[in-house]
C-alpha cells in the first residue's frame, strides 16, 4: 500500500510537471507573423453612431490601435483565446492608452487576440505601443477637414516615412457612404514578422481601397 501511494504520487506528479511543462510550451510559442490593425479614428466615429461615446471619439483621436492580430493555424479562434482580463499596473496603461484609449477595447482585444499571441498582457500592450510609436504617417491624416487621397500616393508616402515598408505590407479598407462620392479610408492593417520587422502582407489579407479615397479630418 505504501509502494502504491509512492506510485500514485510520483504519477500524479509527473503528469503535473507535464502539464506545465505543456502550458509553459503554449506560453513561449510566438506566431510567424503578425497585422498591426489601425483605425482611422474620425471615419469610424462618423460612419458608426454607436461608437460616438468612446473616448477616441470624444477626444478627437485621429488614429487609434485596435488590435495586434497574430497569425495563428487554428479553425477555432476560441482555441487561443484568453478568458481572464488584461491586468496593467497604472504606468503600462497610461502608455497603451495613447494608441487605445478605451478600456473597454482594450479589453475585448486582449480576450479575443491577445491570447492568442503567446504573450503575457503586459509584452502584447507594449508590443502595440512600440509599434505604434515607431511607424510614421503623412500629415494628411492629422488635417482637420476631409481630403482627396490617391492610394499610390498614400503607399509611396508610407514607404518613404517607413523605409523598411514593402509596397504590399500595408493594406488599406474603405466603405462607401452617400456622404461623399468616393469611398472613405477607415482602416489601415501592417504586417509583421516576429522580430517586428516589417513584411509583406499575407494573401488573405488585401486592400478593397479603389484608386481615390476620402481620408476623413479630425473634428
Amino acid at each position: 500500500m505504501k509502494l502504491r501511494h509512492t506510485m500514485l504520487s510520483t504519477v500524479s506528479a509527473f503528469c503535473l510537471l507535464s502539464l506545465a511543462q505543456q502550458v509553459i510550451g503554449a506560453e513561449n510559442v510566438r506566431p510567424q507573423r503578425f497585422t498591426l490593425i489601425i483605425h482611422m479614428s474620425p471615419a469610424i466615429c462618423a460612419l458608426d453612431p454607436s461608437k460616438r461615446q468612446l473616448r477616441q471619439c470624444q477626444e478627437g483621436f485621429s488614429l487609434t490601435i485596435a488590435s495586434l492580430k497574430p497569425e495563428v493555424p487554428v479553425t477555432d479562434p476560441n482555441d487561443c483565446a484568453s478568458r481572464t482580463p488584461a491586468a496593467l499596473n497604472p504606468l503600462q496603461a497610461r502608455v497603451v492608452e495613447r494608441v487605445m484609449p478605451d478600456e473597454r477595447l482594450r479589453q475585448e482585444d486582449w480576450q479575443r487576440n491577445g491570447g492568442c499571441t503567446g504573450m503575457s498582457p503586459s509584452t502584447y500592450f507594449r508590443t502595440i505601443a512600440n509599434y505604434a510609436g515607431r511607424l510614421r504617417v503623412p500629415p494628411e491624416f492629422n488635417a482637420s477637414k476631409e481630403i482627396s487621397m490617391q492610394r499610390s500616393s498614400l503607399i509611396r508616402q508610407l514607404q518613404m516615412l517607413n523605409n523598411t515598408l514593402p509596397a504590399d505590407g500595408i493594406q488599406l479598407r474603405c466603405v462607401q457612404t452617400v456622404r461623399f462620392n468616393a469611398p472613405v479610408l477607415t482602416e489601415m492593417k501592417v504586417c509583421y514578422n516576429n522580430q517586428g520587422q516589417y513584411v509583406s502582407c499575407p494573401a488573405t489579407i488585401r486592400s478593397n481601397c479603389p484608386a481615390t479615397f476620402i481620408v476623413q479630418g479630425t473634428p
